[in-house]
């Protein structure tokens, strides 16, 4: 994806390759491996992975079309995701275990554990590895009024699971294991979560639903790439009620909608 640019701590919007050789500023906002990291953004060949496509449809083709600006600092919290799966990955590959494998064809996608059951090594545990608010661990647990929030963790888990069948493995169970961001604080207790990292059980799919949902968008974003016809608007949980444009979308100043939401003047037909 053309990830192009930093918007600076003054401001200003330079490429990213600008920062990294050399800081116009007179000193750096962070580290310069900081930087790198969250400069490095996932290339496009022509293939879709799992969580482009559990994102809307909009979102991922103005991310793979447009060069797009954004702040370091909103990659904080992936960052952490990044030290936590590579500090687990290391352990798991010395204990001979498969972890952080990818998985390539129509669509790729990257495993984070599959760990043997611990009563039948013929069957397999697939983990997924998640940083959450203690809100969203919340919604992801459900309660007795509410059910569980997992919509795209069960999508994605499952549809791992099916790539990792054709490798060999019987998954039979799935977790999200959880490290909550804000645990042990008075936020994360106000939430009702008391433990810092937990595991969530995730449902098993019939195969036929999961590998038709995954097509339906892949052809879906192939189409509109193919044809330079931008896909229909994100809208209800795909753009959180309108909260993603307000904030939470890196490509909404090349989004028609995204813009008026926001009262930014219109891009006109560069789309």
């Amino acid at each position: 994806m053309p990830l192009k640019n930093f918007l600076c701590p003054d401001n200003v919007i330079r490429p990213v390759a600008q920062c990294l050789e050399k800081c116009s500023l007179p000193e750096r906002c962070l580290s310069l491996p900081t930087l790198y990291e969250c400069g490095n953004d996932r290339k496009w060949y022509g293939n879709p992975s799992t969580t482009q496509l559990l994102n809307p449809t909009r979102m991922t083709y103005l991310q793979i079309t447009c060069d797009y600006t954004i702040k370091p600092q909103d990659r904080a919290f992936a960052l952490l995701g990044v030290r936590h799966h590579a500090k687990l990955e290391a352990v798991a590959k010395r204990l001979g275990m498969v972890a952080e494998e990818k998985l390539k064809g129509e669509i790729s996608g990257i495993l984070d554990l599959i760990e043997p059951c611990n009563n039948n090594p013929d069957e397999f545990i697939l983990y997924d590895y998640k940083t959450w608010g203690s809100f969203a661990v919340k919604k992801a647990l459900g309660s007795e009024k509410k059910e569980p929030d997992i919509e795209n963790a069960t999508l994605q888990l499952n549809n791992y699971r099916l790539m990792i069948g054709t490798l060999g493995f019987k998954v039979t169970k799935l977790y999200v294991q959880a490290t909550v961001r804000d645990g042990g604080t008075f936020t994360a207790r106000q939430n009702g979560i008391e433990a810092k990292m937990l595991k969530i059980p995730i449902p098993i799919l019939p195969d036929d639903k999961v590998a038709e949902y995954f097509m339906i968008k892949r052809q879906m974003l192939l189409d509109s790439l193919n044809n330079h016809v931008i896909p229909a608007m994100c809208i209800g949980e795909d753009n959180w009620r309108g909260r993603r444009c307000k904030g939470f979308c890196d490509v909404m100043p090349f989004c028609p909608e995204g813009r008026m939401i926001n009262k930014l003047p219109p891009l006109g037909n560069n789309l």
